[in-house]
């Protein structure tokens, strides 16, 4: 499967950032900072309320991203290499701020105050983005060519 592409220049203004840009990439960087700075740094400090349990919960939901994703992914038993063709949507699903953010304000809502270690979710997205990360395509099937 090829590569991550880039967004195609518009027919007005300059063309967008490279997905491996340094300022894409240091943007998401920087919310990762933020999202541990909050929860830890602010919670701990300032508030001197988070449990070693919510901290546990907070790795959990960190983990949970790829957990959900790769551990279905891995057991499909698909050729080495290749992804089921659900594969890309279920990691997407689950690398998505906007699915993130769908289901933080559904577990706000219905649990209020906020649940910080959901943050751990939210703090996995942004430093896989930061890393160079992205969402993934489906995958083109090959074509079946007769030699």
């Amino acid at each position: 499967m090829p590569e991550s592409q880039d967004a195609a220049r518009p027919p007005w203004g300059p063309g967008f950032l490279s997905l491996a840009s340094w300022p894409y990439r240091l943007e998401y960087a920087v919310a990762t900072i933020a999202i541990f700075g909050v929860v830890f740094g602010w919670r701990m400090v300032e508030l001197r309320d988070f449990p070693l349990s919510d901290v546990l919960l907070f790795v959990l939901f960190f983990l949970l991203p790829d957990l959900v994703a790769f551990g279905p992914i891995g057991l499909s038993r698909q050729p080495q290499g290749r992804w089921p063709s659900w594969g890309p949507a279920l990691y997407n699903v689950m690398h998505s701020l906007l699915v993130w953010a769908a289901v933080a304000l559904l577990v706000w809502v219905l649990r209020a105050p906020l649940f910080w270690p959901f943050m751990g979710w939210a703090a996995h997205i942004t430093m896989d983005r930061a890393a160079g990360y992205h969402l993934r395509a489906r995958a083109q099937p090959e074509p079946s060519g007769s030699d």
